[in-house]
């Protein structure tokens, strides 16, 4: 699959002025900055599945750079096409990946009419401090049993890994068909089995 720079006006001004946002205000806290990241990535992800779905780029790529992340590793090596398939249920189409200043995400959507997206976004290095300031929100519960911390907020469910120096935001594709949308733990099941796998391939042999 080639790697190409993001060749879509729309998509690069809005990722240029966020990052500009991000790195242009001496006045901003660390936390801030950390928080606006975050919503920087999902921002990247919600442009590239919006391109895909309306074609907007006029091409075919699948793959959006904004800066090389060499240290983080591949999401989409770490979760494929296949596990994604497993999850969703359903066929997938080839992965969208973005980068960012040590982030790299990678998300999957069905092929069906009404298409699912399951996704994962790593953050490296990624500290203690840094996963406390991620993971607060007025939605944010604690996980038990995935990682060495873990954190869910009705959407996305945010681990953090066991060597304490990655953190992973991990998506299941939201609620299946045919369950109560008021519900968010069939969502948060499928996160976690999103995120399980990522951490199996990432750290071999670590308890989950």
């Amino acid at each position: 699959m080639a790697t190409v720079s993001l060749n879509c006006c729309f998509c690069r001004d809005i990722l240029s002025a966020s990052l500009a946002t991000c790195g242009g205000d001496t006045a901003m806290t660390n936390k801030e900055g950390k928080q606006m990241k975050i919503r920087l990535l999902m921002a990247i992800i919600f442009v590239i599945i919006l391109a895909a779905l309306v074609s907007a780029c006029g091409d075919s790529t699948t793959t959006t750079t904004t800066s090389v992340a060499a240290d983080v590793p591949d999401p989409c090596a770490l979760f494929t096409g296949a596990d994604a398939q497993e999850v969703l249920g359903q066929t997938v189409a080839e992965p969208n990946r973005s980068e960012a200043p040590s982030t790299r995400s990678c998300s999957y959507m069905t092929k069906e009419a009404a298409p699912r997206i399951a996704s994962v976004i790593i953050v490296k290095p990624c500290s203690m401090a840094d996963f406390e300031n991620y993971a607060e929100g007025p939605m944010a519960t604690p996980v038990e049993g995935i990682g060495m911390h873990a954190s869910w907020d009705k959407s996305t469910l945010l681990v953090h890994s066991n060597s304490g120096d990655t953190c992973i935001y991990a998506s299941g594709g939201g609620n299946p068909p045919g369950t109560n949308p008021a519900d968010d733990k069939p969502a948060l099941e499928q996160a976690k089995k999103v995120a399980t796998k990522v951490l199996s391939n990432l750290e071999p042999g670590a308890g989950m």
